[in-house]
């Protein structure tokens, strides 16, 4: 069957990540100062080893009405354990800032808008599925980049409540395409990306940059270095593809 929807992944996929010891110490020293500002009273030491595991934990449980991003949910926990309680408009302005911080250190494929373009003018569905606790970041990172508009589709975890690797937000975005999944090809680099693209029918594709790969470094749990990861329980339509820069995608549409 032809290949008519291609999804996509964005952080490690579309953005390319860079310096990520200096990201992560970024997002710290912002996030820190943010707080301090506001009057909260802890130690830098003490307050990097809350921090430890701050994206792999659970998240909040949602509380009725509050309209928070999870990120936000995220740093409202963290200060609570400070007798902090920062409102509304500094818990945003604190979740803008932090994920600015760590994004400066993120860059975009240059192969990204060419492929994506090509992709359109072939007439091919373009989607987005991205596991981020905070959408509006991703929204405006979007606009930025000239992708708001270019995207089918655009699943967030946040925003719809559910992420990577449960099959239900690839489904999510078939839905919205209305592609059926044996047509569907999702590019990614992690092995979420892949399980859950397996758990959904989606062929799988893993992109791995020989000069670049997604390293633990980036994220906020561990991963196998620069590693394929093992497509588990595929069947023979759905055996894992590598590539190793966007372009290679387009050999599926040509």
């Amino acid at each position: 069957m032809t290949i008519q929807g291609y999804f996509f992944d964005l952080y490690g996929t579309l953005l390319v990540y860079g310096d990520m010891n200096r990201a992560w110490s970024d997002w710290l020293s912002t996030f820190y100062d943010l707080l301090n500002a506001q009057g909260m009273q802890c130690t830098r030491a003490d307050f990097s080893e809350a921090c430890d595991g701050f994206f792999s934990a659970a998240p909040p449980v949602v509380a009725r009405g509050d309209q928070l991003t999870v990120l936000e949910r995220r740093i409202l926990r963290l200060c609570a354990a400070y007798n902090h309680q920062p409102g509304k408009t500094e818990l945003r302005e604190i979740a803008d800032r932090i994920a600015a911080a760590w994004q400066t250190h993120i860059a975009t494929d240059p192969q990204a808008m060419p492929v994506l373009k090509q992709l359109k003018q072939l007439q091919k569905t373009v989607g987005l599925v991205s596991n981020f606790d905070h959408p509006p970041h991703v929204r405006r990172l979007l606009a930025e980049n000239g992708w708001a508009n270019i995207f089918d589709t655009i699943i967030i975890s946040s925003e719809v409540g559910v992420k990577k690797p449960d099959p239900a937000i690839f489904e999510l975005a078939l839905q919205h395409a209305g592609i059926a999944p044996a047509q569907a090809v999702y590019v990614g680099d992690t092995q979420d990306d892949v399980t859950g693209a397996i758990a959904a029918g989606i062929q799988p594709v893993f992109i791995t940059r020989t000069d670049n790969p997604t390293d633990s470094s980036a994220l906020d749990f561990q991963m196998a270095v620069g590693q394929p990861p093992v497509a588990e329980n595929s069947s023979s339509n759905s055996a894992l593809m590598t590539i190793y820069d966007l372009e290679e995608i387009l050999t599926l549409a040509t």
